[in-house]
């Protein structure tokens, strides 16, 4: 795989106090229950501060289990957020309507006078404003993904510039969905698949998809 994160896994896994197999733990508490607890109290530190300043010992406290319930459901923080964040890419209807911002505009959905940051969605936006490069690298990783699967791009047939023309391109859409003024108004994004960086984002993917010369 080209776009992957085990670097980043190994440096967080070394990275985070206390990150060591345990045993499991001695509670009656149901796995289900401790894992929902975790990722709840997960999104609720991410939206108030950067994942560089949450602890292990700080989401347990917040999660309301003990440390040794959180390691033997995850290794470190990494593998939280990657767990968390797995959940998000599973609703469709999310994803979806990440996928109209790469669309011509004449496709774009025609409720968008409706559209609200739905929960999911805003989990996106949590992950694209937060400075954590780890945080940054899952979104970019699930972004890319999902746009070679769409459009029928083979990663393999791709030369190294086009691959930096991806990478440019999901960074540049990962900035405009962390952009605080799109939780306050979600329809600024209905702009920019008709706007000149938006519509060459589009034309650019689309040539990959079948494999014409850059212009």
């Amino acid at each position: 795989m080209i776009y992957n994160n085990s670097a980043y896994y190994d440096i967080l896994s070394n990275y985070q106090e206390g990150a060591q197999p345990m045993s499991r733990p001695k509670t009656n508490e149901p796995e289900a229950s401790a894992v929902y607890k975790t990722e709840t109290a997960f999104w609720a530190l991410i939206e108030q501060k950067d994942f560089s300043d949450i602890t292990m010992q700080m989401l347990a406290k917040e999660a309301g289990i003990n440390r040794n319930s959180l390691y033997y459901h995850y290794a470190n923080l990494y593998e939280v957020a990657s767990q968390a964040f797995s959940k998000v890419l599973s609703d469709e209807a999310s994803m979806a309507f990440i996928d109209t911002l790469l669309s011509a505009p004449q496709n774009l959905s025609s409720n968008w006078e409706q559209l609200q940051l739905s929960d999911r969605l805003k989990k996106v936006h949590l992950f694209a404003r937060n400075n954590s490069p780890l945080l940054r690298s899952l979104l970019k990783e699930a972004l890319i993904s999902r746009w070679f699967r769409k459009l029928g791009i083979d990663q393999q047939s791709l030369t190294s510039e086009k691959q930096l023309q991806i990478d440019y391109i999901a960074s540049g859409f990962i900035s405009v969905l962390g952009n605080p003024e799109i939780e306050k108004n979600p329809l600024l994004l209905k702009s920019f698949p008709d706007s000149l960086i938006g519509r060459a984002a589009i034309q650019t993917l689309q040539q990959m998809a079948y494999n014409r010369p850059s212009l």
